[in-house]
Order: structure tokens, then sequence, then C-alpha cells
């Protein structure tokens, strides 16, 4: 549980530290993530190799449809929008009685992979996490030692300054802002299958 709660902190050092994108509803995406998996398991689809990439690509819908909203205000606007959207994802979550409403949801099995890895295992499970912690900080760190990090961190400091030597500072701060939400979206997967429950 420590190490997936490093990569969701990970995933808002990532536009929080960096871009100084200051979100309170980054949690929404360790939803989604869990979420995703869940409701395809309670619809009998158990393979990870179904699962996982789903729960990706519905965190990144998510954060690109929140982050263009909240990236057209800054400051204490940005954070309460994150927030207030994040709030809105929570009662839909919990309004979905068909899916546990608000007891919440048990998973029947943790994901599968046909044998290739089994995350029954207790063991297997700690350095399938313990791997994607590890291939998350590598991906962070060369991500943001590369232009677009020093963008990021660019736009931090001085934001006007970013836009008058000519880099679209909102298409940056919003690939950033679903990147870190598919990365949050990925410990709220290892997170439901840890807890068999979201």
């Amino acid at each position: 549980r420590i190490l997936i709660f490093s990569i969701a902190a990970l995933s808002l050092d990532f536009i929080l530290g960096y871009a100084g994108l200051v979100s309170f509803g980054h949690a929404l995406f360790l939803g989604v993530g869990a979420y995703a998996v869940g409701i395809l398991a309670f619809h009998g689809v158990t393979t990870g190799f179904i699962q996982w990439p789903l729960a990706l690509l519905a965190a990144a819908i998510v954060a690109a449809l929140v982050g263009t909203v909240a990236l057209r205000t800054t400051g204490l606007f940005f954070l309460m929008i994150t927030l207030a959207l994040a709030q809105m994802f929570y009662y839909v979550a919990v309004g979905l009685y068909a899916y546990g409403g608000d007891d919440g949801l048990v998973l029947p099995q943790r994901s599968t992979f046909g044998g290739v890895i089994d995350l029954q295992n207790r063991i297997v499970f700690y350095y399938v996490v313990l791997a994607g912690l590890v291939c998350a900080l590598y991906f962070c760190r060369r991500f943001l030692d590369s232009r677009f990090g020093w963008v990021l961190r660019g736009a931090k400091s001085n934001p006007r300054r970013m836009v008058a030597l000519g880099f679209p500072l909102f298409r940056y701060q919003l690939s950033a802002f679903v990147i870190a939400g598919v990365i949050c979206a990925g410990a709220g997967i290892l997170l439901a299958n840890a807890t068999e429950f979201v």
C-alpha cells in the first residue's frame, strides 16, 4: 500500500512540484483507475490485458476533460475547480447503485494475465507494484529532464515569460495534467487489486 500511494504521490508531484499546478482533485484519477478495473471485473472481464489499458485510457480522457476546464483558470480558481470536479465524479460514483453505490464494489478476484503473472501470489504482487513504482520514477525523471520538463519548470516560475518566448503553455500544462492523471490511475489499478475492493 505504501508503494501504491507513493506512485499516486509521485503523479501529484509531477504537476505540483514541477509545473506549479495545485490540484485538490487529484484523487479523482486514483478512483477512475480503480473503478474501471472494478466495473470491468463486475462484468466478468478479469484479464489485466484489457482492464489495465482501458482504465488508463479512461483516466486520460477524464484528465483531458478536467484539465481543459481547470487550466483556463489559475491560482485559487484552478484549485477550487479541480476540487469541485472531483466531488462531482465522487457523487457520480456513489450514485452507481448497480456497482455498490456508497457501499463500494468488491472485486471477485485480482486481474489475471493468463498465467504469465500471478497477482494472487502476494510476493509476486509486491514485486509488480515495486516495478510499477520504479518505472514511474524513471519515466518522470527522464521526462522532467527533457525540454518538456524545462518548459514546465519555466512556466512554474514565470508563465508570462514562457508565453512571450513562444511556448504554447496551455498544451504543455494539459499534457502534464493528463500524464499525471494516467500515472495516478495506475496507482488506482494497483490499489483496487491490492484491496480487492473499490
